[in-house]
């Protein structure tokens, strides 16, 4: 089978969807599959539709011989791939592992509202993210639907009234345990975006907090390479994710894989399934943050949260995520 990956970010850019989809093309060839990644190159330049016309086009260009086309959003990549099926009549599956619109809105607004209760919320839109909405449930209409989470899944079920038959979980791939190394220090590691999705000035106010009552607790930031972010985790105490929401991040699932307990928001696709080896907190409330931080803190906590990590054995491979995605490649019932 010929499949073509619609990529907004491939390795060597930085990012979650950027390494999936240089592991899903591996295993997919694996397989023995052929496989083309169709990315946006310089075209992220130009203004938004006149993009994603040429991207249209360009991903047009590799699909004429393709069996199917698997897209990783649904508006950056998913609304060009989304026309290219119609014209084509090719099998289209978009991976969802987040919410466009929903950053859109935290970013425009700066109001941390969770994602849980944005579709709650449409008379805060702008014109940009109304028509954001309608992209993608354009293209949720045209396409089998992956979900990284059942949470996720059951935020847009109501608000895309999506189509049952047409949906379904694809799980975030987990590799194999990486050595942990003894930290020196309390030193927690909050390496991410600078954007205001990630809570980064209400977390800082809430570490600070907690450094007046626990003075050795080390706060370091910034962004790193996924290689160094693994080198790092390996040798940091704890791991933070404080973000207003988070679907199903790899940043979690890599602390477990270095043994090491983590602070994580309570709106995440990962505080069910994962909170036993971690703390959750509530992100808009800076003393629950605190309370986070004084606990991960306690020695006794501590050992007790990296024990049970030490007894994680789940690994997932992305040749059982490329089955998955080849399981939903369903041409008969993508040609109407």
């Amino acid at each position: 089978m010929r499949i073509v990956i619609a990529t907004g970010i491939f390795p060597p850019e930085i990012g979650g969807p950027a390494y999936y989809a240089a592991n899903l093309k591996e295993s997919l060839e694996k397989l023995g599959h052929s496989v083309d990644v169709v990315l946006y190159g310089g075209l992220k330049k130009l203004p938004s539709g006149v993009r994603h016309f040429l991207y249209a086009c360009r991903l047009l260009a590799h699909s004429f011989r393709a069996d199917a086309i698997i897209a990783f959003d649904t508006y950056t990549v998913g609304l060009p791939a989304a026309l290219v099926h119609l014209l084509t009549r090719k099998p289209l599956v978009a991976r969802i592992g987040g919410d466009f619109v929903w950053e859109l809105y935290v970013e425009r607004t700066h109001d941390l509202l969770p994602l849980p209760h944005l579709y709650e919320r449409r008379e805060r839109w702008n014109w940009k993210e109304k028509l954001s909405f309608a992209a993608s449930r354009f293209v949720l209409r045209h396409a089998r639907v992956a979900f990284s989470s059942e949470w996720l899944l059951d935020i847009w079920r109501d608000a895309y009234k999506l189509d049952p038959s047409r949906i379904g979980v694809v799980e975030n791939a987990i590799g194999e345990r990486i050595e942990s190394i003894a930290p020196e220090r309390k030193n927690f590691a909050f390496f991410t975006r600078q954007i205001a999705l990630k809570n980064i000035k209400i977390f800082n106010r809430a570490f600070a907090a907690a450094k007046v009552i626990q003075p050795d607790i080390v706060l370091e930031e910034g962004t790193l390479p996924h290689t160094e972010l693994l080198e790092r985790m390996r040798r940091c105490y704890a791991v933070v994710l404080p973000s207003v929401s988070e679907v199903t991040p790899n940043y979690i699932i890599d602390a477990i894989r270095c043994g090491k307990p983590f602070l994580l928001t309570k709106y995440s696709g990962y505080a069910g399934p994962f909170g036993s080896y971690g703390v959750i907190v509530d992100p808009l409330d800076e003393k629950d943050m605190t309370r986070g931080i004084l606990e991960l803190s306690d020695p006794n906590r501590y050992a007790d949260l990296c024990s049970r990590i030490s007894e994680f054995k789940d690994v997932r491979t992305y040749d059982d995520v490329a089955k998955d995605m080849l399981a939903l490649i369903a041409p008969s019932s993508l040609s109407r």
